[in-house]
């Protein structure tokens, strides 16, 4: 099973927290996700990719190594994101199968592009804590009560940009 990760989930850090295991970039593979954009989420450090025909969103390209796994990723991406297929193009592999988090109807979302170096530079040294606290909380908390905390952790950080 493979992820497409066009986030925070291209940081090997945030990548442990979320799998509870080490994923170095060493096992990451580059890869786009054709007629996609990626873009600020509204209130939030994180983005989100929406339809763009003839867009690209650069990636990456992840194992993961069991059904577990996927749930802690779902979890992570919370109810505003859901897991799907979607084929993605991986220059050493060709067109693969991945698992890409998709936006429900219910995310906000915004025209501005996000950046993952942005996000890296202003936003990483808040989040990484925010983001064990959450998943500490992984099959003992719903994702509902998990999301108050989340909230309330990361607060005032969204409007400092991408």
């Amino acid at each position: 099973m493979l992820l497409f990760a066009f986030g925070t989930l291209m940081d090997a850090e945030v990548r442990a927290l979320v799998l509870g295991r080490a994923s170095p970039d060493a096992e990451a593979r580059p890869a786009v996700l054709p007629d996609h954009r990626r873009v600020r989420v509204a209130g939030e450090v994180y983005p989100a990719v929406v339809p763009d025909p003839g867009g690209a969103v650069a990636g990456l390209l992840l194992p993961l190594r069991s059904a577990g796994e996927c749930e802690r990723v779902q979890y992570f991406e919370g109810l505003h994101q859901i897991l799907r297929d979607h084929t993605v193009r991986c220059r050493r592999d060709g067109p693969v199968t991945a698992l890409v988090c998709t936006s429900a109807d219910t995310l906000r979302i915004e025209a501005e592009a996000w950046s993952f170096a942005a996000w890296r530079a202003r936003h990483k040294a808040v989040y990484l804590p925010a983001t064990a606290a959450y998943m500490a909380g992984f099959g003992r908390v719903g994702v509902r009560d998990a999301l108050a905390g989340w909230a309330g952790s990361l607060a005032g950080t969204a409007s400092a940009g991408g």
